[in-house]
């Protein structure tokens, strides 16, 4: 008897869809765990919000910058905004929406001054 005869090609092509299903699964699974930690990130940004009503501080910076300090992560999101802009929509109404934003960013920059923060220097220089 040869090997082939041996084999249930059924049983294979059976395998063949389980292994799908598995895939799938896994998938699912990675998903599960990426909205689950999304899910997570909304309710630590609404905490971070509710404190900065409540007593005005800032969160520890999300990232390692060089200072550590929640400056550089707002500074940054500032100055990101109107960079968007700036890049994305040359147009009279873009340049008065980039307008707007750089004023904003200068409005992040005063209340850091204002609160005791520093402005780190890459951000504070030109606004």
């Amino acid at each position: 008897m040869s090997a082939r005869d041996q084999i249930d090609g059924t049983a294979v092509v059976t395998t063949y869809f389980e292994d799908r299903i598995a895939a799938a699964e896994k998938e699912v699974e990675a998903a599960r765990t990426a909205l689950a930690a999304a899910e997570a990130k909304v309710e630590q940004r609404q905490t971070e919000r509710d404190t900065f009503v409540r007593d005005g501080s800032l969160p520890p910076a999300a990232y390692n910058s060089d200072t550590g300090q929640p400056e550089w992560e707002l500074c940054q999101w500032a100055q990101t905004r109107s960079a968007r802009i700036a890049f994305k929509d040359l147009t009279p109404s873009g340049d008065t929406a980039f307008n707007r934003l750089r004023a904003e960013e200068k409005a992040a920059h005063s209340w850091l001054r204002e609160h005791g923060y520093t402005v780190p220097a890459p951000f504070g220089e030109k606004a």
